[in-house]
């Protein structure tokens, strides 16, 4: 019998989970090893790379708006995320951060390279959107994750 999501389990998704945090720690070990101290720009290279094909248009290309889309689009995909300016820094907060499911899962570090790396991701999805650089800096870590991303132009 073929399988498909109307026939599977608690179980299936339970393997499939732990099949995927087994790649992403090893896709971030060999990535940190290889890129070293330019692994986050091959995270915001790959954010920049997402943006250009999620489902947004924007008319207005500023950090604001930015952020309004990338909330709405990672709702979309059931993601707990909440984002809001706070004074000149974006502040993104996720809860139930899938990333700290893996770690916890793989037994790495919550802020390691695997949190970092999703930081710059996102800020390379901003960026791409913004139309100017965005650096993360990491608040908080676990269960919800909270970190700031700085722009590199004043807001409009």
């Amino acid at each position: 019998m073929i399988a498909n999501e109307l026939s599977l389990e608690a179980r299936d998704y339970d393997m499939a989970f732990t099949e995927v945090s087994f790649l992403l720690d090893m896709f971030v070990d060999t990535i940190v090893t290889f890129v070293g101290k330019s692994t986050p720009s091959l995270a915001v290279a790959a954010g920049r790379r997402m943006a250009d094909n999620m489902p947004v248009h924007m008319t207005d290309k500023t950090p604001e708006v930015a952020l309004q889309e990338l909330v709405r689009i990672f709702r979309i995909q059931q993601m707990e995320i909440d984002g809001r300016f706070n004074g000149p820094e974006a502040e993104i907060s996720i809860s139930h951060c899938p990333i700290s499911s893996v770690c916890k899962q793989r037994n790495m570090d919550l802020d390691g390279q695997a949190c970092q790396m999703f930081h710059y991701y996102i800020a390379g999805i901003l960026a791409e959107l913004a139309g100017c650089p965005a650096r993360p800096k990491t608040v908080a870590t676990g269960e919800s994750c909270t970190f700031t991303l700085a722009f590199s132009r004043p807001r409009q």
